[in-house]
């Protein structure tokens, strides 16, 4: 079907520097914050397992007083 003139062939995007740019992405967190975030997680964690544990603990705690009265 007859759509009129032809459309401009539109510029094609220079992607010569891609690589370079996602290779750099790669770096945009120092690697010193990553590891430090690591470190952050790991304590998060640790620190979840003593409050479970205390909720755990607590909870059996009111009940030997409920026991107890």
């Amino acid at each position: 079907r007859d759509e009129g003139p032809p459309r401009e062939i539109q510029d094609v995007r220079d992607n010569s520097k891609d690589g370079e740019y996602w290779e750099a992405m790669t770096r945009i967190i120092p690697q010193r914050k990553l590891k430090l975030w690591d470190a952050l997680g790991a304590a998060l964690l640790e620190y979840h397992k003593v409050l479970t544990r205390r909720s755990e603990l607590f909870s059996e705690a009111t009940t030997l007083q409920r026991q107890n009265s």
